[in-house]
């Protein structure tokens, strides 16, 4: 064991430096932290994703529908003549610590782009809580399954 030259173990010192560089980076980089950079919550949770599909308006709101029952959520409300549709539900996804779940409710919005077969799909949905990320990977998932699900039509 490596000693100092007033004969004490050096370990101790060394562990206790470690300790303390992670406790400023921690304290620095986290969201609640007094000196970490703010950022607006609220923008982040009404964040929107929006995709075109190649597919017509008919097949895409179906499609829709079925994507969020697939996805084990509910619609609430849906409108075919304003291209709405509305409902909530359970994300259940799987992170390094774990598996985890955020309680969402979302918006869709289906809207033809085009005289081709292009539809616009936009969703914005909103949670309760810190989601780390996740109601991204909600969105984003929500337009794969989307996209798996128009190529069945065809």
């Amino acid at each position: 064991m490596l000693r100092n030259e007033c004969g004490r173990s050096r370990w101790p010192v060394g562990a206790a430096v470690g300790k303390l560089a992670v406790i400023l980076a921690v304290l620095t980089t986290a969201s609640w932290a007094p000196g970490a950079p703010k950022k607006d919550t609220e923008q982040v949770k009404d964040q929107q994703f929006t995709q075109i599909y190649s597919h017509t308006y008919d097949e895409v709101f179906q499609a829709a529908q079925e994507t969020i029952e697939r996805m084990g959520m509910f619609v609430t409300d849906k409108d075919k003549d304003k291209g709405t549709i509305s409902g909530n539900g359970e994300y259940h996804y799987v992170s390094g610590l774990g598996p985890g779940r955020l309680t969402l409710t979302f918006n869709i919005v289906i809207e033809t782009v085009s005289a081709k077969a292009e539809t616009r799909v936009t969703i914005n949905e909103k949670h309760k809580g810190h989601a780390l990320g996740w109601e991204k990977a909600f969105k984003k998932d929500f337009l794969s399954e989307l996209q798996k699900m128009l190529a069945t039509y065809h």
